[in-house]
């Protein structure tokens, strides 16, 4: 198969793409993409900055004479084949008259265009130079959006009146407020304001009203400065050995995504508030084919202080969740100071790039983790360097990366991969990586098989071939071993990953897939065993699905899927999970929304099976179905009147055979947890 039938296959045969049923929304693309990446993520992955990213490039497409395709590599989906094939093609024979020349281009088949023609166009926009300070304030585009939710059922943290107990210090109301500012797809402005349920709102250590804020203002195509951001931003060079801020996902059962596609420097807009850079960096064209980006950041980050003999502070963990509901989270809250400055020199020329990135990173504490057999190599201390050299190019039907970064006086870490047309119906996607144990970078986001990409080695292969016009398969095998302990792992160990799915389309109208996983790693054996050691734990997936269309207003879908846990000391276990959905999307109304009813048993958290929902535009979820039950969810969206919607959604779980639902100062009496949220949006322009 050629590369261009490769992003077909991935988003096509894994996932249903908007485009299968004629759909103008960025929805249907949103959910699927989501949902493939976050199976390996917790139900709290924040979507975010990639349903902003996507809606952004439909109100502004990407102008295909211009772009370098860092643009397109934003949209996740198109091959990076086809870029190079694209801007090779440009180069070759000039600018492009309409958009549907890429059908020329080689990389190019009709699905994927269907994809891609919502987010491109063919254009040649003017200078922010030419335009008035005048011009901005009236010309450009604004659009706020409020959003409240909260759990219903009153949850135990909420009710401890004893100020010497954990307990939840705020309300469990959830506040977000965004506003963004746009002047065509030159200038940007970004604000986000955050309140998590159970922190304090003008109080404590909340006195300036909201947890979280964030902002940031975006110049591009200035002369020299192709890109300018000043506040929160987010770099992503490589394939994330070194430094990846921002939108990130590691391993994932996507073949198309094994290759990182570093998009540079970008505004953070995401809601995250944990992975970004805050502070300031530009991109400047030194040569046509030639650019450096410095940049320095400053941030207060969450940890746990504790003193040594000494009276001199450490900090045992950095804080990850974002959260300060409780006096121990509200105590670690900006607990340390982080500097982050550095530079990035990088050459690309249509097909081939080849870059560099230094930088340095300082807390004004000592970080000292916990003292345990698996945290012997873990990062201790102030300050660290870190080094990379990353390269990708295209040679025919072949598109080779890697990259090699540095710990400086610590660990290494290489990762080298390929992606190749085997015939015109097969592709093949191969990657070695080899992470030292003594390497670091806090800004890691690596293809991995643990969390970060630190004391792995492994090797992954992937197969994508398109067996008809309408049966698809793609498969993949990774195989990993991890040389010195890990948590709950108190051995070097091993593991392997494996995913096959068939796929049978009937064109326009439905489509139909089976898939199969399964998973081994190694955990410490159960604590009743006789001896300590370390025991594989097997996990197995059978997922069937089917969606149809009955018309252009109507949708329906459905999915079976069964998990099987098996862990040495402990019941082996079977869980799965049935739910329909029934999607409501007239072209041109004012009402549309979805509607879902699911069903589901397992025995335990441990066999637990995961599945995206659809929610309120931008906010995206995937709960975790365990124990016994069903689950609903209802979303209507209403259009006042022109740029202005409104959002509602009411979603329940209802356990069966249970008294109190959830754990800790999260438990709520009864046998029912449910949550309401409203979102409005006005737009002007």
């Amino acid at each position: 198969m050629r590369f261009r039938n490769y992003s077909c296959i991935v988003l096509g045969g894994l996932l249903l793409t908007c485009s299968l049923y004629g759909q103008t929304d960025n929805a249907a693309l949103i959910e699927r993409l989501g949902e493939f990446y976050a199976e390996d993520r917790d139900e709290n992955f924040d979507f975010t900055e990639l349903a902003e990213r996507l809606e952004f490039y439909r109100q502004h497409p990407i102008d295909l004479n211009r772009t370098d395709g860092s643009e397109l590599r934003e949209l996740l989906f198109v091959p990076e084949l086809f870029i190079g094939n694209l801007l090779a093609h440009r180069h070759a024979s000039g600018r492009l008259v309409s958009a549907y020349e890429l059908q020329a281009i080689e990389g190019m088949d009709l699905e994927l265009l269907r994809m891609l023609i919502p987010f491109v166009e063919v254009n040649t926009p003017g200078s922010l130079s030419e335009v008035r300070a005048r011009e901005l304030l009236s010309e450009g585009a604004h659009d706020l959006m409020v959003r409240y939710g909260r759990i219903l059922q009153r949850q135990r943290g909420y009710g401890i009146r004893d100020t010497t107990r954990s307990r939840y210090l705020g309300s469990p109301d959830r506040v977000f407020v965004r506003y963004r500012y746009h002047f065509d797809r030159d200038l940007r402005v970004a604000v986000n304001m955050k309140k998590d349920a159970g922190e304090r709102f003008f109080s404590g250590a909340q006195r300036q009203g909201f947890d979280f804020y964030s902002g940031s203002v975006y110049m591009r195509n200035q002369g020299r400065i192709r890109d300018l951001v000043i506040g929160d931003y987010a770099l992503q060079f490589g394939q994330g050995l070194a430094m990846w801020s921002g939108l990130g996902f590691g391993k994932g059962a996507t073949l198309q995504q094994v290759a990182k596609q570093g998009t540079g420097l970008r505004p953070y807009t995401s809601s995250n508030e944990v992975l970004f850079l805050r502070g300031a960096a530009a991109t400047i064209a030194l040569k046509p084919n030639l650019s450096a980006t410095p940049f320095v950041s400053w941030r207060k980050l969450d940890g746990s202080m504790e003193h040594a003999a000494d009276s001199t502070q450490l900090v045992g963990s950095l804080g990850q969740t974002g959260l300060h509901r409780t006096p121990s989270e509200a105590a670690n809250r900006n607990a340390l100071q982080q500097w982050v400055y550095g530079l990035n020199i990088q050459y690309a020329r249509r097909r081939f790039t080849l870059g560099a990135t230094a930088f340095r990173t300082e807390f004004d504490a000592s970080i000292k983790p916990r003292p345990r057999l698996y945290t012997r190599y873990a990062f201790r201390g102030r300050s660290l360097w870190n080094a990379s050299l990353y390269y990708s190019g295209t040679v025919r039907n072949v598109y080779f990366f890697g990259e090699a970064a540095h710990h400086i006086g610590r660990g290494f870490a290489f990762l080298n991969g390929a992606m190749l047309n085997l015939h015109h119906r097969l592709s093949l996607v191969l990657l070695h990586r080899d992470f030292h144990r003594e390497y670091h970078s806090f800004y890691n986001q690596a293809f991995a098989a643990g969390s970060t990409a630190v004391n792995e080695r492994g090797f992954y292969s992937g197969l994508a071939y398109q067996l008809g016009r309408r049966v698809q398969w793609v498969g993949y095998v990774d195989v990993f071993r991890f040389p010195w302990l890990r948590y709950r792992v108190n051995a070097p160990s091993g593991g392997i990953d494996m995913l096959t799915q068939f796929t049978y389309e009937w064109y326009k109208r439905a489509k139909a897939s089976i898939r199969y996983r399964y998973r081994r790693k190694a955990e410490n054996a159960a604590l009743d065993l006789p001896e300590s050691r370390v025991v594989d734990v097997n996990r197995q997936q059978l997922r069937i699905d089917g969606q149809y269309a009955l018309d252009d207003r109507w949708r329906m879908r459905s999915r079976m899927e069964f998990s099987h846990y098996r862990k040495e000391g402990t019941p082996t276990e079977m869980g799965w999970l049935w739910y329909h959905d029934v999607i409501y999307k007239p072209m041109a109304s004012r009402f549309s929304g979805n509607v879902r009813v699911a069903m589901f048993g397992t025995p335990s958290y441990q066999s637990r099976i995961y599945a995206f929902e659809n929610n309120v535009l931008y906010a995206y979820s995937f709960p975790v179905y365990h124990n016994r039950g069903m689950r609903t969810y209802a979303n209507v969206r209403y259009r006042l009147r022109r740029k202005i919607d409104l959002w509602l959604r009411y979603a329940t779980f209802i356990y069966w055979g249970v008294d109190e639902v959830g754990t800790g100062l999260n438990a709520s009496t009864g046998n029912q947890r449910s949550e309401l949220t409203v979102q409005l949006r006005i737009q002007l322009d």
